[in-house]
């Protein structure tokens, strides 16, 4: 059978064409075998080089929580019991809301378990924790958990807030972390075992409009977390941080009162979560040995985010960050442009509003 010229033609652009997808499908294949191949590359180099994982020990052990007699570190208090700490010793200054939280507390212990409550005022001297501290060891035995969590905010325009406010929330975010700390690491280090939480914030990852004061003391307890996890590894001391977002707690709600615009429109973005969920997803990553815990979906894109140069014990976050850091920054570069859009915003709002309160 003669062939015409049109039907030689069609004949070799399906030869061509076949062979095209043939290569588009090796291409494809090829590059998925090159991912895969680097992910397992990756995942074993992580494993031999990445800081071992310290869980931390709660059943039958003592646990001792600053500013635990309300939020997040009441549910914190909460979880250890549920999860069989021998005793829970919660710390705060106002004697009444401690022993209402004793009284809440103790439904969920069983005949064994005991909740001890502590005045303390962590922004005093160091004599004066350690005491504290001393006298806590002496009724419950060795401190194997400590949880920072005492801490508050005071937002607003950095021209508009109290100068003294500077000072008070980095005493008592960041500087009471340290001390009290300083007054149980010996004894952790001696017995080589123990575990140190931090309660940071989303805001000591992001600092936003209004948070002048407070974001450097929460990115200060970051700093100190990432520095102590490093010196107590040689000692089987575990690390962990957390950095919560917006929290429905009791200082949350007063917050409110009195938040500006821009923070409102700018913390709204990632949602409210309960101190229960917050404590819940906390506890669960220090008995599993992370170092990071966050919340929710945004806080996992920020966390992978702004991992920096910290510690990750954990293989697959360290694949997901290497892999997706890059990306995740262009996409919070797009939050910021939606931050610095509300600011701009409210700007332009007060301006208004002070033409129309001139003219009047």
């Amino acid at each position: 059978m003669r062939l015409l010229p049109y039907d030689i033609f069609i004949q070799v652009r399906l030869v061509l064409s076949c062979f095209q997808m043939d290569a588009v499908w090796i291409l494809l294949i090829s590059l998925l075998g090159f991912l895969i191949g680097f992910v397992v590359l990756l995942s074993i180099a992580f494993l031999v080089i990445l800081p071992k994982r310290i869980p931390a020990k709660i059943k039958g052990n003592h646990v001792f929580i600053t500013g635990g007699s309300k939020g997040i570190g009441k549910k914190i208090a909460e979880q250890m019991i549920l999860r069989g700490a021998k005793t829970v010793s919660i710390a705060a200054r106002n004697k009444n809301d401690l022993a209402k939280a004793k009284e809440d507390l103790e439904k969920n212990c069983n005949g064994l378990q005991t909740v001890e409550t502590y005045v303390l005022d962590v922004t005093e001297s160091y004599e004066s924790i350690k005491e504290v501290i001393e006298k806590a060891v002496e009724t419950s035995g060795p401190i194997e958990i400590l949880i920072n969590n005492a801490g508050y905010v005071i937002q607003g325009g950095f021209s508009e807030i109290p100068v003294s406010s500077f000072e008070a929330q980095m005493r008592i975010n960041y500087l009471s972390a340290a001390l009290v700390t300083r007054a149980v690491m010996d004894h952790m280090k001696a017995a080589k075992s123990g575990h140190i939480g931090f309660v940071s914030s989303a805001a000591g990852q992001c600092a936003i409009w209004g948070y002048t004061a407070y974001s450097p003391s929460k990115f200060a307890v970051r700093g100190f977390a990432e520095a102590l996890h490093m010196e107590l590894l040689p000692f089987n001391v575990g690390v962990s941080i957390l950095y919560p977002p917006n929290t429905e707690t009791e200082g949350f709600e007063v917050e409110q009162q009195t938040m500006p615009e821009e923070v409102k429109m700018i913390g709204g973005a990632a949602g409210t979560f309960t101190a229960e969920e917050v404590a819940k997803n906390f506890v669960t990553d220090m008995s599993k040995g992370e170092f990071v815990t966050t919340v929710g979906l945004e806080g996992k894109l920020l966390g992978t985010l702004s991992a920096g140069a910290g510690p990750q014990p954990s293989v697959v976050n360290g694949v997901v960050e290497t892999l997706f850091a890059g990306l995740f920054r262009g996409i919070m570069l797009v939050f910021l442009w939606t931050f610095n859009q509300a600011v701009q915003h409210c700007h332009e709002k007060k301006k208004k509003e002070k033409r129309s309160s001139g003219s009047n």
